[in-house]
C-alpha cells in the first residue's frame, strides 16, 4: 500500500468527506478524531502515510467549500423568491405525468429540474423563459425514504420547479447534444422495433439506462435477485465497448495507438450518450488510463487506476461522495482489485466453472456493509444470480450493441434468448435478508472483520485477531437487535399513516396519501425496511378514503401485510378493490367494529367507535382505537368528526400520551369536549406541505396548546418517531 500513493490519498480524502458528510455534529467529530488517530498512527510507522491525511485534509476542505458554495446560491435565490427564470435546456425526458427539462438558469451555479404539463414545444439547447415557484431539492421525510437531494445536489440540481407558461425565446444550437439526442431516440425506436416489450425494457435499461419500459415488478424482481446492477450503464458495459472497438482494430491489423484512442473515444462517446452517470465517468477515466499506461510501458494498477479516477471526481464535484452510485461503483472495483490476485490462483486448483461462483460470493462478501448500510437489505444467494446471468448479460449486451443497426432478423431471437435467461433468473427467490438501518460505523467494523478473518499475514497474535473478529461480529450482530422498538407516524404528504413496532411484529394503521403518489412503495416500505422488517403483522385502515388506505392497497400487492382489520360498515367500491387484493395476495382479513380488540405481548387496542354497521357519513364513520403500544398510551382518531366524536364522548375515553389528531387537524374535529377529557401529552398532526385544505386549522392549534400539548406536524417535521 506504501508503494500506492493515489490509494493512499484517495482513502484519505474519503475519510475527510465522510467527516464532513455526518450532519450530526457529535457523530461528524467522533469520525473526523477517528480518521486523524489512523492516519496519525499509520504515520508513525512510515511517513509515506502523510500523504494519507493530506488526502483527508483536502477531502474535508472541498466537502466543506462546495457545501457553503451551494448553500450561500440557496440562500440567495430563496431571498429572491423569484416567479420567473431564464436558462437554457439542457436535456430533456419524459416522466409518468410531464415532461421534465434541465434547466442552466442565467446566473445560478445550480441547476434547476422544471416540469411541465403544458405540451410546450421545447427541445435541447432552446433558451426559454418559464413561469414557475422555485423549490429546493427535497429532504427524505422519513428515515429510509430516497433523498431526492442528496441525489440532484451530487449532480449539481439543486432547485426544481412546475411550470405554468413557458415561452421559446431562442435556440442555442450544441451540434454534440443533438447528435447525442438524435442518437438516443434511433437507438429507442430500433431496440422496440426489434424485440419483444418484456425484453426491449431490459434491453434498454442495459444499452441506454432508460428503464421507462420496464414495470416497478420488473424492476422489484432485479433488486431482490441482486441483479439492479444490470439495469444501469454501469463500467462493465462502457468498458465493454471501448476494448472490444481496440481488439477489433488490434486484430485487423491497426496500431496500438490508433486502437487505444478508438477504444478510448468510443467508450468517452457511449458514456455520453447513455447519460454520464458517475460509473461511466469511473469506466471512461480507468479505460483511459489502463491505455496511457500501455502507451508509456507502465504496468496497469487497478487499485491505483480506481484510485486516480475517484479523487479526480471527487476533486471535481466533492458531492458525489453521497450518491449512492458512487459508493457502490468505487467500493466493487477496490473489492475486485484486492481478490483478483488471489482468485487467479484459485482457477487453477478449482476450475473456472468453481471460480464463476466463488468469485461473485467473495465480490458478495465484500459489499455486504456497505449494501445493508444503502439499501438495509441483501440477498443470501445472489452471488449465485450473478454467476449466471452476468455471463449471460454480457454476451446478449455485446450482441445486441454490435448488430442494433441491422432490420428485425432471426439474430435477434437469438440475442433475445439471452436477455430472457437474465429476466428468468431475476425472478427466482434468493432469500432475502434484511438488517434494517445501521451506523457508519457499523460498516468499518464490517470491513475490519473481513480484513481480519481473510489476511494471513496479520501483525497480531492468532488469539487477538480471533478476539477481534469475534467482538466485531458480536457488535455487529447487536445493532439490529438492540434497536428500540418505536412509534412512527410518517410523512406521506396529505394523508395518514403510522406504524409501531412491536414484540410480534410491525403495526400499521392507516397508509395513504392524496398528494403523494407511490406512497406505499417509496415512504412507507423503505421505513419498514429501515427498521429491519419486510412485512407488516396487521394493517388495519380507519375507512375507505384514498389518503388512508392507498399505501395500504400497494403493499397488499406486493404481499407485504399479513392481516388486515378493515371497518364493519357498508362496503363502496375502495372496500371490494382492497379486500380483492387481500384475497389475492393470500392476507387474512378481519373486521373491527365498536368492543372489539387487537392485542399482543407489548400493545393493546380497543375499537372505541363506529358500532357494526353504522350508517354514519364515511369520515364520521372512521375507526377511533385507543390503548397501549410499547407502554404509551395512545389514541387513533383517523378522519372522525363532531358527529362522531359526541359519540365517543360516552364511550370511555382516557387521557393519552399519544394522540393522533383527526381529520389532518379539520376545523370540524377535536372539539373542547374531546380534548378536556384525553389531555394529550403529544398531539400529531398529518398533512401535506402547503396543502389546499388549509390543514391544520388555527382553531384547532389554538385548542390543543390551551391543554400544555406538544405539537407534532408531518409537514414540518417530516417522521415525527417516539421511541
Amino acid at each position: 500500500m506504501k508503494k500506492r500513493p493515489v490509494v493512499l490519498f484517495f482513502a484519505g480524502c474519503v475519510s475527510g468527506m465522510a467527516a464532513v458528510w455526518n450532519e450530526e455534529i457529535p457523530a461528524a467529530v467522533f469520525y473526523c478524531l477517528g480518521g486523524v488517530i489512523f492516519w496519525g498512527r499509520q504515520i508513525l510507522r512510515d511517513r509515506r502515510y502523510l500523504i494519507g491525511l493530506l488526502g483527508m485534509a483536502i477531502g474535508m476542505l472541498l466537502l466543506f467549500a462546495q457545501r457553503h458554495t451551494a448553500e450561500q446560491e440557496i440562500r440567495m435565490v430563496e431571498k429572491k423568491a423569484p416567479k420567473e427564470i431564464s436558462g437554457v435546456v439542457l436535456k430533456s425526458s419524459q416522466t409518468e405525468r410531464s415532461m421534465a427539462y434541465l434547466i442552466q438558469c442565467q446566473g445560478w451555479d445550480g441547476k434547476l429540474l422544471l416540469y411541465d404539463t403544458s405540451n410546450a414545444k421545447v427541445r435541447t439547447g432552446d433558451w426559454i423563459q418559464a413561469e414557475t415557484k422555485v423549490e429546493i431539492q427535497e429532504k427524505a421525510g422519513n428515515p429510509g425514504q430516497f433523498s431526492a437531494r442528496n441525489y440532484y445536489f451530487a449532480r449539481g440540481i439543486y432547485y426544481r420547479g412546475f411550470a405554468e407558461r413557458i415561452y421559446v425565446k431562442g435556440y442555442r444550437k450544441n451540434p454534440l447534444e443533438n447528435v447525442l439526442e438524435k442518437s438516443r431516440e434511433w437507438l429507442k425506436d430500433q431496440i422496440q422495433e426489434q424485440y419483444s416489450k418484456e425484453e426491449a425494457g431490459l434491453i434498454q435499461g442495459m444499452l441506454l439506462g432508460d428503464k421507462s419500459l420496464m414495470e416497478e415488478e420488473q424492476k422489484d424482481d432485479f433488486k431482490e435477485s441482486g441483479l439492479i446492477h444490470l439495469l444501469a450503464v454501469s463500467g462493465l458495459h462502457i468498458s465493454l465497448a471501448g476494448r472490444s472497438i481496440y481488439r477489433i482494430l488490434r486484430r485487423i491489423g491497426a496500431g496500438f495507438l490508433l486502437s487505444s484512442a478508438a477504444g478510448f473515444f468510443t467508450a468517452l462517446y457511449y458514456g455520453m450518450l447513455t447519460g454520464g452517470s458517475v460509473s461511466s465517468i469511473r469506466a471512461v477515466l480507468m479505460l483511459g488510463i489502463y491505455f496511457l499506461s500501455q502507451v508509456l510501458g507502465k504496468n496497469y494498477d487497478l487499485l491505483s487506476s480506481v484510485s486516480l479516477a475517484g479523487s479526480l471526481i471527487l476533486i471535481r464535484n466533492p458531492l458525489y461522495f453521497g450518491d449512492t452510485g458512487f459508493l457502490l461503483s468505487f467500493c466493487a472495483v477496490i473489492i475486485i482489485g484486492c481478490i483478483g490476485q488471489e482468485t487467479g490462483k484459485k482457477k487453477k486448483v478449482w476450475g473456472k466453472v468453481l471460480s464463476r461462483i466463488v468469485f461473485p460470493l467473495k465480490l458478495q462478501m465484500g459489499m455486504l456493509p456497505l449494501m445493508i448500510y444503502l439499501q438495509y437489505e441483501t440477498p443470501v444467494f445472489s452471488f449465485l444470480a450473478n454467476a449466471a446471468a452476468v455471463p449471460a448479460a454480457s454476451v446478449g449486451f455485446a450482441m445486441a450493441l454490435a448488430f442494433v443497426w441491422l432490420p428485425p432478423l432471426f439474430l435477434h431471437r437469438w440475442i433475445q434468448a439471452f436477455f430472457w435467461a437474465v429476466l428468468k433468473i431475476s425472478q427466482i427467490k434468493y432469500g432475502m435478508i434484511t438488517i434494517g438501518q445501521v451506523p457508519l460505523w457499523w460498516v468499518a467494523a464490517g470491513y475490519i472483520v473481513f480484513y481480519l478473518a481473510g489476511k494471513k499475514k496479520v501483525k497480531m497474535p492468532f488469539s487477538v485477531r480471533v478476539g477481534v473478529i469475534y467482538m466485531g461480529i458480536l457488535c455487529m450482530t447487536a445493532v439490529p437487535v438492540m434497536r428500540p422498538k418505536t412509534i412512527a407516524f410518517l410523512d406521506v404528504g396529505q394523508g395518514d399513516c403510522m406504524m409501531a413496532e412491536t414484540a410480534g411484529g410491525m403495526i400499521l394503521a392507516d397508509g395513504g396519501s392524496s398528494s403523494v403518489k407511490k406512497t406505499g412503495r417509496y415512504r412507507m416500505l423503505p421505513y419498514l425496511k429501515s427498521r429491519g422488517k419486510q412485512k407488516i403483522k396487521i394493517a388495519v385502515i380507519s375507512h375507505m378514503d384514498e389518503d388512508h388506505y392507498s399505501g395500504i392497497l400497494e403493499l397488499l400487492e406486493m404481499g407485504r401485510i399479513e392481516y388486515l382489520g378493515l371497518p364493519d360498515v357498508p362496503r363502496d367500491a375502495a372496500y371490494e378493490s382492497v379486500k380483492t387484493a387481500a384475497e389475492k395476495a393470500g392476507t387474512v382479513i378481519f373486521l373491527l367494529a365498536e368492543g372489539k380488540v387487537i392485542k399482543g405481548a407489548d400493545f393493546y387496542l380497543k375499537v372505541l367507535h363506529p358500532p357494526a354497521g353504522s350508517s354514519l357519513e364515511k369520515n364520521a364513520a372512521s375507526l377511533v382505537l385507543q390503548g397501549n403500544i410499547n407502554g404509551k398510551r395512545i389514541l387513533l382518531t383517523g378522519d372522525v368528526e363532531k358527529e362522531g366524536e359526541k359519540e365517543l364522548l360516552r364511550k370511555g375515553l382516557k387521557q393519552a400520551d399519544i394522540l393522533k389528531v383527526a381529520h389532518h387537524g379539520s376545523k370540524n374535529s377535536t372539539s373542547e369536549e374531546f380534548l378536556s377529557l384525553v389531555k394529550p401529552v403529544h398531539a400529531v398532526i398529518s398533512c401535506g406541505k402547503e396543502n389546499r385544505y388549509g390543514h391544520p386549522h388555527k382553531e384547532v392549534t389554538e385548542k390543543i396548546l390551551k391543554y400544555n400539548s406538544r405539537i407534532h406536524r408531518t409537514d414540518k417535521e417530516g417522521a415525527v418517531i417516539f421511541w
